[in-house]
């Protein structure tokens, strides 16, 4: 499977290395093993998407997106920085960042993967500007 994670204690977040081509079968299986981490419930995720070829089709991305369970209130906004090298990739995480933002997940690309590194180290607070990063 071309997605790997590792939990940062030190950074407090995810640490997420995707591959090649990935396929809807293995996003969900990512997913999955990731959700049933107690150690990684609540950590933002950093993820590097640098050397990803191909992703799924827009629909299943959907259908992966609209299947994620919702996060608990008191861990949200959860937020994930992915890390990118090509437009197409980086339209392809705001839209997918669209689709999970009901979930609770907050999802922003970037190409500098020390930008997207340090976003994540501020605390996120939600309130009436709604600032998030």
């Amino acid at each position: 499977m071309p997605v790997r994670y590792e939990i940062d204690g030190d950074a407090g977040l995810v640490r997420v290395e995707l591959w090649a081509a990935i396929t809807a079968a293995e996003l969900v299986a990512y997913y999955a093993t990731l959700d049933a981490d107690i150690a990684a419930r609540g950590l933002p995720v950093l993820a590097d998407g640098r050397t990803v070829t191909a992703v799924p089709p827009f629909a299943q991305l959907s259908a992966i997106a609209t299947a994620r369970p919702p996060v608990p209130d008191h861990l949200r906004p959860l937020r994930v920085a992915i890390i990118v090298s090509s437009a197409w990739a980086f339209g392809i995480a705001r839209q997918f960042g669209a689709m999970v933002e009901r979930a609770g997940l907050v999802v922003v690309p970037f190409y500098d993967p020390i930008e997207a590194e340090q976003s994540l180290l501020i605390p996120a607070t939600v309130g009436p500007q709604q600032t998030l990063w």
